[in-house]
């Protein structure tokens, strides 16, 4: 009875850090996914010296969607046109990625418009727009984790085409965080 006793205390403890562990775990897969596909998409502009884009597309298949979620899936491609589509043959697929699973599917910011590199590696965004921002966050919300880091992710990309990523629940909840924060 003791040893029953001993182990329903140490799952009573160990289920919720667990819990934890796999949410923070899901989260940073996820970041990373978004940020390498975002890496690979200014490099391939820069090595092509073409405009390559990035939009979402649902499981990561079909055409691009207008305020589409990158949660649901994205592509990669050559936008010859710099359209935001993949409208005609020369616009080559370079990268699909499916859905980011079902805690983060539909919570990730709507993309308004298709994320553009320039063959210089900057963002061909109009006027007012001079930066791109994603922001993942999954049913802890923002929520501290542990030393300050939040549940959720922000990841901040400047006109000149470099990405920042802030893990802090401070800079996620900050002013200049214009999504708001989880």
């Amino acid at each position: 009875m003791v040893v029953l006793g001993v182990a329903a205390i140490a799952l009573g403890i160990g289920a919720p850090v667990f819990t934890a562990v796999a949410a923070n775990a899901r989260m940073s897969a996820a970041t990373n996914d978004l940020v390498q596909s975002l890496h690979a998409a200014r490099s391939e502009a820069l090595k092509r010296q073409l405009p390559v884009a990035l939009c979402a597309t649902p499981d990561g298949s079909g055409p691009c969607v207008p305020f589409g979620n990158l949660g649901e899936g994205w592509s990669i491609f050559v936008d010859r046109n710099a359209d935001g589509l993949i409208s005609n043959a020369d616009d080559v697929v370079l990268q699909r990625h499916g859905s980011l699973g079902p805690d983060l599917a539909g919570r990730v910011t709507a993309t308004p418009v298709p994320l553009i590199y320039t063959p210089a590696g900057t963002l061909a965004l109009d006027a007012p727009a001079s930066e791109f921002s994603v922001q993942l966050c999954d049913y802890r919300g923002d929520t501290d984790t542990g030393g300050g880091i939040a549940a959720g992710r922000w990841i901040h990309i400047s006109q000149l085409g470099r990405q920042q990523l802030i893990r802090s629940r401070a800079g996620l909840q900050s002013r200049r965080n214009l999504l708001g924060g989880c």
